[in-house]
């Protein structure tokens, strides 16, 4: 289910594949304990294959009381699904999350979609605030996803077929497996080269397609709203600093 370019994915194998994160169901089957509460244990289909209300269902923060005195947040009730990050930002106009369960250095990726499943992530996203997540560390070996906004020559560009150098984006510009080259692409693959080992690696992509609906008057802003919904850890371009952007990354 979910939005034709953004499906909802399963991903009850990468969520079993955690035996560190193991715990006992009510049921007696085995599951998986979330960061989002020492005590809740989810099945390993929390989140996979289908829009559901997986919160209401699972979370129990979002049990409704049955002296009705308690009203449940109001993301409990959202449908959403983890969804393939790729294919979301290439093929889609849909808002894709990178899950606060799993930070950059668990060494999982599990992004997730309310607006695929015609839902919204603005109740969670609110009540993501108050809650404690591990945390994300920025060096010890990390890798780095970087967004390019724009091809700016030669500071970050691409090349065609025939070799010749790309100044206006195309179909490629969404594809991964196009190289970009540039001063600001070698000026950061030098960085990592310094850091001897510190920053493992910094693979290069576009920005998604829905930042730009987003920020229709800006590439860069556009590219600066992926590192908000936590698509990349950085976009590289000549960036003029702003309040905008430096509230949408602080």
């Amino acid at each position: 289910m979910g939005s034709k370019g953004c499906p909802c994915v399963n991903a009850i194998d990468t969520l079993a594949s955690l035996s560190e994160r193991h715990c006992e169901l009510p049921n007696g089957e085995i599951g998986i304990r979330l960061t989002i509460s020492d005590h809740q244990c989810v099945p390993f289909s929390y989140g996979s294959s289908q829009c559901l209300q997986h919160d209401l269902i699972y979370d129990p923060g979002c049990d409704v009381d049955r002296a009705g005195k308690r009203v449940i947040e109001e993301y409990c009730v959202r449908p959403w699904c983890y969804v393939d990050v790729a294919m979301c930002k290439s093929e889609s106009h849909e808002r894709v999350f990178r899950s606060p369960d799993f930070p950059r250095n668990s060494a999982v990726d599990l992004y997730y979609s309310y607006t695929t499943c015609n839902s919204t992530a603005d109740d969670w996203l609110e009540a993501e605030k108050g809650m404690d997540f591990a945390g994300d560390h920025p060096f010890g070996g990390v890798s780095i996803d970087a967004a390019i906004p724009m091809y700016v020559y030669p500071m970050m560009y691409k090349r065609d077929s025939n070799e010749e150098v790309l100044i206006t984006t195309g179909d490629e510009f969404h594809n991964d497996n196009i190289p970009y080259e540039g001063i600001y692409i070698n000026h950061a693959k030098n960085i990592k080269e310094l850091s001897r080992g510190d920053i493992q690696n910094i693979t290069f992509t576009h920005k998604s397609q829905v930042s730009s609906l987003l920020h229709p008057q800006s590439s860069f802003t556009a590219s600066i709203q992926d590192i908000e919904d936590g698509l990349v850890d950085m976009a590289v371009g000549p960036f003029w600093v702003t309040g905008e952007r430096l509230s949408m990354t602080s």
